[in-house]
């Protein structure tokens, strides 16, 4: 069991490698991080994408063809070397750790640091670009934000710098209410407003 999770780490790397190197190449290592981004998105989130790309009966040249379709005329030929390379090496379980591990080598070759602002709405630049001179000032580092909306959190942020996590939500904050009330209750304290 542990050496499968060795050559899920090992596969997901040797793509984003030969992914980063196109695209150094191409001279658009921005772009195909975007595009990356929008594939992995539709092969998790596209059930039917997902079906059909999984589906053995389908040859892997028709299944090329229809993630190039997706893809448009307009895409990088790295995006479109690396969506080929994911169907012949059957490696569409990794595409999401694929875009993960692109995000890394990006990041270490512009000497950046990710910061993913999770958000209930998508926030505009200019918030985004606030966030990013907060968070530059206070760490000392050159931070990459990116803003991914999940509504879960109902409003408020969360800021995950790496591994470490500062938790500004509201759903954070009424969970830790709900954890002060229930604290009380149980010693038996009265909680409630005088007049």
């Amino acid at each position: 069991m542990e050496k499968v999770a060795e050559k899920k780490e090992f596969k997901s790397n040797y793509y984003a490698n030969a992914i980063f190197n196109l695209a150094r190449a191409e001279n658009a290592i921005d772009r195909v991080e975007n595009e990356l981004g929008q594939l992995k998105d539709e092969i998790i989130f596209n059930l039917d994408l997902k079906k059909y790309l999984s589906d053995t009966a389908i040859t892997s040249t028709e299944k090329i063809k229809s993630l190039l379709n997706i893809l448009g005329d307009d895409s990088t030929r790295s995006i479109k070397t690396i969506s080929a390379m994911i169907i012949l090496f059957d490696a569409l379980d990794y595409t999401e750790q694929i875009y993960k591990d692109y995000i890394e080598l990006t990041n270490q070759y512009k000497k950046q640091v990710s910061v993913e602002v999770i958000s209930a709405i998508e926030l505009d630049e200019k918030m985004l670009k606030e966030i990013k001179k907060d968070v530059d000032s206070k760490t000392g580092l050159d931070v990459r934000v990116k803003n991914t909306v999940d509504k879960s959190i109902i409003g408020g942020l969360l800021i995950k710098i790496g591994e470490k996590i500062i938790d500004l939500s509201v759903k954070n904050k009424i969970e830790d209410l709900k954890s002060k009330l229930k604290a009380l209750e149980i010693r038996g304290e009265d909680f409630g407003f005088e007049n």
